[in-house]
């Protein structure tokens, strides 16, 4: 009976491993596809209100101008994320953002490009690129008119970027890499530009009109 009793224990306790891990690794949507919910104004810091904002179609939606900067309500420190993003124009995703800054969000949070631009340009302003400081290193393959596909992995200060399903870079927030490249840069004059460890993601509103869906995260 004591061997029983401690054989169902241990199918307890692996199971609970095993609900644990799946829990951690599983994709949290951060759009829900039918609301504005979990996503946070610059400039109110709080839940952002329906207008050049909107869902649509199961798609975060940014049309006309005024709506400002937004990011998630919640912070996240290791992950991996995907969004897919289709513009006429100009946006960014950022990441590590610290909503305490009294600045501009992209002060402190390092930006990839969401740009209609040139399909073979693979610079650092390029669309995929991280704004002033990384380009293309692989392949990449864009559709200027059609959707994009991206994923970033998080993981202890390294990223790594995929665009539609080919690696485009990666780089190490703090690395003398990333020092020389900061300190060349604009964002130089912001002290501690990307450092913060645990942040959260923004979308930007560059006045152009631009749609996001598919958005979710799981973490490491």
């Amino acid at each position: 009976m004591k061997h029983l009793k401690f054989y169902f224990l241990s199918c307890l306790l692996a199971g609970a491993v095993v609900a644990d891990s799946l829990k951690a690794d599983a994709w949290k949507p951060l759009f829900n596809g039918t609301s504005l919910e979990g996503w946070n104004s610059w400039k109110t810091k709080k839940q952002v209100q329906p207008g050049a904002w909107k869902a649509e179609g199961g798609e975060l939606v940014i049309s006309g101008k005024g709506g400002g900067d937004i990011y998630t309500a919640e912070a996240y420190e290791n992950y991996e994320m995907v969004i897919e993003w289709k513009t006429t124009g100009n946006s960014g995703l950022l990441f590590r953002v610290d909503p305490s800054h009294k600045g501009a969000i992209w002060n402190k949070a390092p930006e990839m490009q969401v740009d209609k631009g040139n399909p073979t340009a693979k610079g650092s302003t390029s669309a995929g690129g991280l704004y002033a400081l990384y380009g293309f290193t692989g392949e990449k393959v864009f559709y200027p008119a059609d959707w994009n596909h991206v994923r970033v992995r998080c993981e202890d200060d390294h990223f790594t970027i995929w665009f539609n399903h080919k690696k485009a870079y990666e780089f190490t927030v703090g690395s003398d890499d990333w020092k020389a490249r900061v300190g060349k840069s604009k964002f130089r004059k912001y002290e501690g530009f990307g450092a913060l460890k645990k942040g959260h993601l923004g979308l930007q509103d560059h006045g152009h009109s631009v749609r996001f869906r598919n958005i979710k995260i799981r973490s490491l």
